[in-house]
């Protein structure tokens, strides 16, 4: 026992130190400069197989943090971590750039408390990401000076979240989940005059930091199907409170020459007090699955981002994002003795979003649309563990449409660890 929980600790510091060496390289998207970012997926690597999947579809080996009333399918201690990495290629009609980067995903836990009753889970993963560094020209009005400017952020909200499933009878389950949000990002303005030596570029960065709660809950239900006994039906609700969230800004006006240190620092704002609106959001899902053989679903999530808002009380000029996913997975054989092959979980899946993003092509406003094709597989590792990968390939915005357009994809690598851990011994 001693020796299983101690290879068990060693992988956990092995994936913190990659972890860490990777964290923050988020691929950079010029969307990302709008509003908090990217906002991260709570999907872990065995979701990420079937399109994101989750909202319904709890099982009793892998960890689900999409939905908490899903808890209580896990009544073995179990430890989850996972690491994305992709490349993006962004687009418009005269320009084209790659980028390609890999951070940590997530680190989550849980045990039961009461053994398929109530189940408790904590974990840490970024709640959002902002990358990206752009720059464009401009003719000084009345003179035929021109200056370069050049727009960048980093940084993004990261949360630590205490989730817990119970289960109120063999149908009907609960879930609330409270997340602590915090971090910061920072954004940077500057401007130079080209074609002019020894010339003053002012610099001026915004960092808006925040540490706050944010509230959900979830719901699932699960009963057996009225088209075979065999097959189980299952349905999940989930919800995300809007709320608004205590920040604190910062502002700085640097002055630089030839791109090296700055000469002068003004503060210009020291730790403002404000808020930032996160919008409520609401999940559906449903699921059909004969055991550990085979299951399909369907997930609706919608959030209110026309609801958010700025450190300084405007809106983002955003839309409300609407997402639909449909997946499935299938195991041959799951208690296989005399074949590994059989054993191993394949999965496929796919997603159509209506992002948050607006964008101002000509005077129409469009909404960015993402689509994104997966697959997967889950590689069974000693009793209850399991290797999870996925991969997506996907497109982001139109040129026609958003000016802009992102081809990426990526790939999801993940490890399950299932144990009995906290059991009294017992000698005769």
């Amino acid at each position: 026992m001693y020796h299983r929980i101690a290879s068990r600790i060693l992988a956990v510091v092995l994936i913190c130190v990659v972890g860490n060496a990777a964290m923050g390289q988020a691929t950079r998207s010029p969307f990302t400069a709008n509003g908090i970012g990217d906002i991260v997926e709570l999907a872990q690597a065995h979701n990420q197989g079937n399109g994101g999947l989750g909202i319904s579809n709890g099982n009793y080996w892998n960890l689900n943090n999409m939905n908490p009333a899903l808890l209580p399918y896990n009544s073995l201690t179990v430890f989850s971590a996972g690491f994305v990495g992709g490349q993006r290629t962004v687009a418009s009609e005269s320009l084209e750039e790659q980028y390609t980067a890999g951070n940590l995903n997530y680190l989550v836990t849980a045990f039961p408390v009461k053994k398929g009753i109530w189940t408790t889970s904590i974990g840490l993963m970024p709640y959002s990401n902002v990358n990206y560094d752009f720059t464009y020209t401009s003719v000084v009005t009345g003179s035929n000076d021109v200056v370069e400017i050049r727009e960048r952020g980093t940084g993004g909200f990261n949360q630590f979240y205490w989730s817990n499933g119970v289960a109120l009878n063999k149908y009907l389950f609960v879930g609330l989940k409270a997340t602590y949000i915090f971090s910061s990002i920072e954004k940077k303005f500057s401007n130079t005059i080209q074609n002019v030596g020894n010339v003053y570029t002012p610099v001026v960065t915004d960092r808006v930091t925040v540490s706050d709660f944010l509230l959900s809950g979830g719901l699932a239900f699960n009963a057996d199907s009225i088209f075979n006994s065999k097959v189980k039906f299952k349905a999940g609700l989930t919800y995300d409170l809007g709320t608004d969230v205590n920040a604190k800004k910062f502002q700085s006006f640097d002055r630089t020459v030839d791109n090296r240190p700055p000469i002068a620092t003004d503060t210009l704002i020291d730790n403002q007090s404000g808020i930032v609106r996160i919008p409520q959001a609401i999940g559906l899902g449903i699921s059909f699955n004969r055991g550990l053989r085979w299951m399909i679903g369907m997930d609706v999530k919608m959030q209110k981002w026309s609801e958010y808002k700025r450190f300084d009380g405007s809106d983002g000029s955003f839309d409300d994002s609407f997402k639909i996913t449909l997946g499935g997975e299938w195991t041959p054989d799951p208690s296989s003795v005399t074949s590994y092959i059989k054993r191993i979980t394949y999965r496929i899946g796919g997603s159509y979003e209506n992002t948050p993003y607006l964008v101002d092509n000509e005077g129409e406003m469009n909404q960015v649309k993402d689509f994104g094709i997966n697959f997967g597989w889950s590689l069974p590792a000693g009793r209850f563990s399991s290797f999870d990968m996925a991969f997506r390939y996907g497109r982001r915005g139109s040129i026609d449409k958003t000016i802009l357009e992102e081809n990426y994809y990526r790939v999801y690598l993940g490890i399950t660890f299932n144990d009995q851990w906290f059991i009294k011994r017992k000698y005769d």
